[in-house]
């Protein structure tokens, strides 16, 4: 038995007392399902009609607040692109018509470094990490019971919205759709949440969705509603939701 003892503490070299100073993942995983026990069902049946109703009505609204929003936003990031893109293109075609076409190459070129390197480098790398790339992926990850942190936040979603009217703006070959998916989401996740905890910013009438079950359908709602208000196509949003991210 001594012997046995010896061998698994020469390949067992951890211990508890370093896990606890140790580094740990922020990652984790969440489990979805309801567990319907004897507490969760006495909890239920102890709920009036009046709060079951009132449950049922907010979780409605929400996703009714969750569109607006998400269509607003779509429709500003559609006027700001045009307007930037625009711009560029106006002073570019003014030159070549004046036929100063190294004076154009250089503006078309620089604009375009500039808008790029603005929406990676200043805004991405520096102040938000969590938005680069398009956002589905972290939103897939998300609804198949992957968290991580800080993909949902305020800063996050601001991040998203200014630098994706600088990417699209820059001539990248890049489109608003994964974007706006991903705006959805954090509009649905703040919502959800009651606003921003971080910033201060909460209100406790909107906290009526407690668990990460409701807070996955919501979030399942805010990516529907951003692809819906890239393609303006209502039906497909909630084809890509049923099909893609659930």
């Amino acid at each position: 038995m001594a012997t046995l003892i010896t061998l698994l503490s020469l390949y067992n070299s951890t211990s508890q007392v370093a896990i606890v100073g140790s580094n740990v993942c922020p990652i984790e995983s969440l489990d979805y399902e309801i567990i319907e026990n004897e507490l969760f069902k006495q909890d239920w049946r102890s709920r009036g009609k009046v709060q079951i109703f009132q449950y049922i009505i907010m979780k409605w609204f929400l996703c009714f607040l969750i569109g607006l929003i998400v269509s607003v936003i779509g429709f500003c990031n559609n006027l700001a692109v045009e307007n930037l893109a625009g711009m560029k293109f106006v002073i570019t075609s003014n030159m070549m018509l004046q036929r100063r076409f190294g004076m154009a190459f250089l503006v078309f070129s620089a604009s375009n470094l500039g808008l790029t390197f603005f929406a990676s480098a200043m805004i991405t790398a520096f102040i938000a990490p969590a938005a680069a790339g398009s956002g589905i992926p972290e939103v897939k990850a998300y609804l198949n019971g992957v968290d991580a942190p800080g993909i949902y936040t305020l800063q996050t979603l601001f991040v998203k919205i200014i630098g994706s009217i600088s990417a699209v703006s820059s001539s990248l070959l890049v489109g608003k759709a994964g974007p706006m998916v991903h705006t959805g989401a954090c509009v649905a996740s703040l919502l959800d949440q009651g606003g921003s905890k971080r910033y201060g910013l909460t209100w406790k009438w909107l906290r009526f969705c407690r668990n990460d079950q409701d807070r996955r359908d919501l979030i399942t709602c805010g990516s529907a509603a951003g692809i819906a208000a890239a393609f303006c196509s209502p039906v497909g949003g909630v084809l890509f939701a049923l099909e893609e991210m659930t």
